[in-house]
């Protein structure tokens, strides 16, 4: 039970503290990238999209196939946890982009944060059995983990 409790505790802990966030994590005008942590990787899946709901549904949309593929190579490595964790990824990812589309914000904040969430269980549960960096279900997994973070910060330019 505790243990179902702990990604949850997370998700909202970092919803708060993305909730109480200065100003300063404002876009430069017309890059929504600009806000993330990873504005390279940010870049290079948004394609030059402007409008912050364009971009955070576009940064989720690229973010999917590669948690199927993730969850694909844990089946076939047996790795029952990251398994479970990029099932529910995908998900968390599927009712975020339901979230977009109904104006939801909240529910896509909790969503992608929950998503978030999946990805640093997995990560943190490879580190336990000591991957090398070159494991590729752990490489998967800290690239999705990016690339979630990223989708969490476009999030936050969209109104609530």
């Amino acid at each position: 039970m505790a243990r179902n409790f702990m990604p949850l505790m997370a998700a909202v802990l970092l919803l708060l503290v993305v909730a109480v966030a200065d100003a300063s994590g404002r876009p430069v005008a017309g890059d929504p990238c600009s806000t993330t942590d990873f504005p390279v990787l940010c870049k290079s899946v948004v394609k030059g999209v402007k409008k912050p709901s364009a971009a955070t549904a576009a940064a989720i949309k690229a973010l999917l196939p590669l948690t199927q593929k993730a969850k694909a190579k844990a089946k076939k490595g047996k790795d029952d946890t990251c398994f479970s964790n990029f099932d529910s990824a995908i998900d968390n990812l599927q009712k975020s982009l339901k979230n977009i589309k109904e104006n939801d914000g909240f529910s896509l904040n909790i969503n992608l944060s929950a998503a978030l969430t999946d990805f640093e269980t997995c990560i943190d549960a490879l580190e336990e059995g000591s991957p090398s960096s070159s494991d590729p279900i752990a490489k998967s997994a800290r690239l999705l983990r990016q690339m979630a973070d990223n989708c969490l910060s476009l999030s936050t330019l969209l109104p609530h």
